[in-house]
């Protein structure tokens, strides 16, 4: 594997349990906001240190190494998934991106945007998601690259995130997956004047998360599209960033970047599977 090539798969470091604790941080069913997660990657494990949490909370809960490639899955064109998410050959030194528990399996949800009903999950055939956190233990970003029986799939998720963005109550909502309760506020859609990648679409929200004990969070969900294929690039602390990807520190630019790879998958890898 290129180290300095951000397309060259991570070498496989076992599997994942099933949860999803970067939520705490970045719900998207609520508050969450990227994520593609850090902690027992080599260079965290040559220095011996503790693994750090995904949330930005007090309650920290640990990662897990990251995984080359989703578990359980005989979608063919699975392993492609390690080309699109966040990498530490990606990220600042500041950053170590690792697995979150249960982010190679489908047993985790995907969107949960407003602790919506999402019937499309279970068109899904395949899922990847990492995350990557600061030396603090806090999540700065994470993604989740996911791949669906066909592009229709692709298609319902985004029509349901529209759904369910603009139905969503200004009071708690109970979530239909275990996640925790939350009030969703949106604000505007912060991607208005960001740049197009051709063949690629694309949703990003913007809101606050507040839970039942009146704790807000704040975070970025956007959403990229392409045949089979979708993409979520999720962000915390967009007001004073703390994501560094090849560079950039503006999501716009970083949405981009991963859009140009989503761009990229060969047609027939997200085109409908067999």
């Amino acid at each position: 594997m290129d180290p300095m090539d951000p397309m060259s798969p991570m070498p496989p470091l076992g599997p994942l349990p099933e949860r999803r604790p970067w939520r705490k941080s970045l719900r998207i069913a609520g508050g969450l906001l990227v994520a593609l997660v850090m902690v027992a990657v080599a260079r965290d494990l040559a220095g011996g240190s503790d693994q750090p949490a995904v949330s930005s909370g007090a309650s920290r809960d640990p990662l897990t190494p990251t995984p080359s490639a989703p578990s359980g899955t005989r979608d063919p064109s699975a392993p492609l998934l390690a080309n699109l998410i966040v990498s530490n050959a990606d990220v600042a030194p500041t950053l170590t991106v690792s697995g979150l528990p249960g982010g190679n399996t489908l047993g985790v949800p995907t969107l949960d945007l407003c602790n919506g009903a999402y019937p499309s999950e279970a068109q899904r055939t395949a899922r990847l998601q990492v995350a990557a956190v600061d030396r603090q233990g806090d999540t700065a970003m994470s993604t989740e690259a996911v791949l669906y029986s066909s592009g229709a799939g692709t298609a319902a998720a985004f029509s349901q995130l529209k759904t369910a963005a603009a139905a969503c109550p200004d009071k708690p909502v109970d979530s239909p997956v275990g996640q925790p309760t939350v009030t969703t506020r949106f604000g505007p859609a912060p991607d208005g004047a960001w740049p197009r990648v051709p063949g690629v679409e694309r949703l990003a929200f913007e809101f606050d998360s507040i839970s039942t004990s009146g704790e807000s969070t704040h975070s970025v969900a956007v959403y990229l599209r392409r045949g089979r294929a979708l993409l979520g690039v999720y962000f915390s602390h967009t007001d004073a960033p703390t994501s560094v990807v090849q560079g950039h520190t503006a999501p716009a630019e970083i949405v981009s970047l991963f859009a140009e790879r989503l761009a990229k998958l060969p047609v027939a890898a997200v085109s409908t599977t067999a």
